[in-house]
């Protein structure tokens, strides 16, 4: 009966469930359509007036009860599975996409420069904000709660791989399940991500460059293979890890590895992800109609640089943070 209800097929429920599912399936949807003949249909099948009155009172109470609960953003209750939970897209304090300052890698490039170089920002101190804000949609997307959850986090050899080395531990030190799979030999990482490396390896969690290694089975996949400062289309293990990732489902790191931010090209292979985390300011390519499949759901995650690093930046700024050092971006 589920199933039907689910699909709006009834024709194989019994008939007098067929049309009390038909009713409602019309009062919720379009209830100034209802007229003496969708009564009549229920009387057809055997309900007095007083069954269809509380048939009546039923559809609306259940609406009017999801309503309110979708309205006003009311969680699932935490004994609801994780997979149940998980699914809810409703963030109360979603930010509007046209509130938001939409920059360019050169942008993005200058405020980099401007919060280490002019600020005194470590480039380690952004690196765990980062890492705290996959680890924070991670949770969403877990239903709340990574404990004994297996996370694959597949890892690049430059910032973005460093961020996404920085979640795997924090998400280690949760309680999830993590492994990292590396795109490059350690020998090849860059400063800050060989950094990360060797502190995952002395706390005893899997970072290992595999290549040709199947993607192991999990519960969430963190794409942290390519930047923002990504060009051209992937190659070599980069390509193939970001193959081996389709039909998982996947939390991509600033960008979607294969989303190109500096000329909104979408190459193949791309990662198709439930959501994306991006840092400090949202990317204007991302916003591209092409990039809606496999951004998914966008967040802004902060990475506490102050006014003045914007400022200096040239980019507008007025913080969407300040209920939540990750916001959801609405449409």
């Amino acid at each position: 009966m589920a199933e039907a209800v689910a699909s709006g097929r009834t024709e194989q429920l019994a008939p007098r469930l067929q049309a009390l599912c038909t009713y409602a399936l019309k009062l919720t949807r379009e209830p100034a359509a209802v007229t003496e003949a969708d009564v009549a249909a229920l009387r057809a099948v055997g309900l007095d007036d007083r069954a269809i009155v509380d048939a009546n009172q039923v559809v609306s109470y259940f609406n009017y009860v999801n309503r309110i609960a979708d309205g006003l953003g009311v969680e699932l209750e935490s004994s609801w599975p994780p997979e149940t939970a998980a699914e809810r897209d409703y963030d109360p304090f979603a930010v509007p996409a046209d509130l938001l300052p939409w920059v360019t890698v050169e942008q993005m490039r200058e405020l980099d420069r401007v919060a280490v170089d002019e600020l005194g920002l470590s480039l380690e101190r952004m690196l765990e904000h980062a890492g705290r804000g996959l680890v924070a949609v991670a949770r969403k997307l877990l239903g709340g709660d990574v404990r004994g959850r297996a996370v694959l986090v597949l890892a690049g050899s430059g910032g973005n791989g460093a961020g996404g080395m920085a979640a795997a531990r924090q998400l280690a030190a949760a309680g999830a399940e993590v492994a990292v799979l590396l795109a490059s030999p350690p020998e090849r990482l860059g400063a800050a991500p060989g950094r990360q490396h060797a502190i995952l390896l002395a706390a005893g969690i899997f970072a290992r460059y595999a290549p040709g290694a199947d993607l192991p089975d999990g519960d969430l996949v963190i794409d942290a293979l390519l930047g923002y400062s990504q060009e051209g289309p992937p190659r070599g293990e980069t390509a193939r890890l970001i193959a081996a990732s389709a039909g998982r489902r996947v939390l991509a790191l600033d960008t979607p590895s294969g989303l190109e931010l500096a000329t909104g090209r979408l190459h193949e292979p791309h990662v198709r992800a439930a959501a994306t985390v991006t840092l400090a300011a949202p990317k204007a390519a991302l916003r591209l109609p092409l990039a809606a499949g496999p951004v998914g759901r966008l967040y802004v995650a902060d990475l506490s640089i102050p006014p003045a690093g914007y400022a200096r930046s040239g980019i507008p700024w007025a913080t969407p943070f300040g209920h939540e050092p990750v916001v959801a971006v609405a449409p």
